[in-house]
């Protein structure tokens, strides 16, 4: 099988080093905390709108928010109990979020089902995408776009191919890993599900070859199912990164300001895609996932948790810190925010917790561009983060986006090969961010 790649990218460890050896041959156990605080923010879009107030007794899979907005998702009780608190707390972001607290009761009292819609081969395709939103189904693969978003297009554009991203590029998370393992099966009648829905005969699920295992198992499980292949790639960061994956597998590119969807093509990750069948065909919302939680804790697991587990709680369930731990990472090493502290909640996108010791979290000076080329080298998109860190570095905002700085996916690759140390990413982010809200404020800085 021809293995295909992108020009640019990094090879972030060595392949027998990735960070996921601590955890890749471990397979997910459950794991029921004592509280879970469950963000409203948890999709892309606006808040969830809170539904239910302290001292309401809930059940496991209720709906305890209501959409607002656009891409707005319902939001269901990940477990069983009272109903604690409903109030602002500090999350990852910048600012304090709307959080539902539930003590749970261990009883996992389930809320009525929903109504039984068929099979993934026999749904209505239209019923699919209703269930799907009813389900709070978001992508888990970071983003956390609204699936049922992502699959309501308008009528002159369509969509030929679903692509499943298994890629999982990021060092250290093997949480996909487990779940091609573990829900192979699931996974492939969620993309028939997708695929249906869309009326899409070609559905493709792309794995890169440092997961032999689970290529071998989503072929296992996609033999004899109508219109499923399994692309095997080489391992190269950012190879799930959405647009590279498009370009990779179906050898189109996603015009500059456009999206998947204007070269036919959607793409959803693999754990969604065992999330919709489990909306489709068990009638359950999105409620849990599996997290890997790795790197200096004592024993690194991956955990199949309710959505809110607090990180604390998962690290100690871990074992606990192993030494002193220096930088907490929610997500992978390469894209992944620091969290000042372990005290917040795992979200539908959150695929992993890394901790760092002090000689790997070490802060580098910044240095000045000696003019290597390196980071234009490993661009997969082809910028030039050179000459972007100028602008950026003068506050010109104008200069950075004449320069394309909207267009970088904040995929690290050019600050992880800069001999500098230059902080280029993260002034990228920092520009990007600049932008968008100057024009929300309507062109104000």
């Amino acid at each position: 099988m021809i293995k295909r790649s992108f020009k640019g990218g990094v090879h972030p460890l060595s392949r027998t080093h990735e960070g996921k050896q601590l955890t890749r041959n471990k397979a997910a156990v459950v794991f029921e905390p004592e509280y879970v605080c469950i963000p409203m923010n948890l999709h892309l879009g606006a808040p969830s709108e809170p539904c239910v107030k302290k001292g309401d007794i809930v059940k496991e899979r209720q709906v305890i928010a209501n959409p607002v907005g656009f891409l707005g998702l319902p939001i269901h009780a990940s477990v069983s109990g009272e109903v604690t608190e409903v109030s602002e707390k500090q999350q990852l972001g910048p600012k304090k979020v709307m959080c539902i607290t539930i003590k749970n009761d261990h009883l996992h009292t389930l809320e009525e089902p929903m109504e039984d819609i068929g099979t993934c081969e026999t749904a209505d395709p239209k019923k699919i995408v209703e269930r799907i939103k009813a389900a709070g189904i978001c992508g888990m693969g970071g983003a956390a776009f609204p699936l049922h978003v992502k699959l309501t297009i308008q009528d002159e554009k369509y969509a030929d191919t679903i692509i499943l991203n298994g890629a999982e590029c990021e060092t250290h998370l093997t949480s996909d890993f487990r779940t091609m393992l573990e829900r192979s099966d699931d996974i492939v009648a969620g993309l028939r599900a997708i695929m249906r829905a869309m009326n899409c005969k070609h559905g493709i699920i792309a794995i890169e070859d440092n997961k032999p295992e689970a290529i071998e198992a989503m072929k296992k499980a996609a033999a004899g199912k109508e219109g499923i292949t399994v692309r095997q790639l080489k391992t190269k960061y950012p190879q799930g990164s959405e647009k590279q994956l498009i370009t990779v597998v179906t050898g189109r590119e996603v015009p500059r300001g456009k999206l998947p969807i204007d070269c036919h093509v959607i793409v959803t990750n693999v754990a969604t895609a065992a999330a919709v069948k489990s909306a489709v065909e068990d009638c359950r919302p999105l409620v849990r996932r599996v997290t890997t939680v790795t790197g200096k804790v004592k024993c690194p697991m991956n955990l199949l948790v309710p959505i809110g587990t607090n990180v604390h709680d998962l690290i100690e369930y871990c074992g606990g810190y192993d030494g002193e731990a220096a930088k907490l990472i929610a997500g992978g090493m390469m894209t992944g925010p620091a969290a000042p502290t372990d005290n917040f909640s795992i979200t539908k996108a959150m695929g992993g917790i890394v901790v760092l010791d002090a000689k790997e979290a070490v802060a580098f000076e910044e240095g000045p561009c000696i003019r290597c080329a390196r980071c234009v080298s490993v661009c997969p998109i082809g910028l030039n983060p050179a000459k972007m860190k100028q602008y950026c570095d003068a506050n010109d905002m104008e200069g950075a986006k004449r320069n394309n700085v909207m267009d970088c996916i904040v995929c690290g690759c050019c600050s992880f090969t800069c001999p500098a140390n230059r902080y280029l990413t993260a002034s990228f982010k920092n520009m990007k961010d600049r932008i968008t809200l100057a024009s929300r404020l309507g062109g104000k800085k």
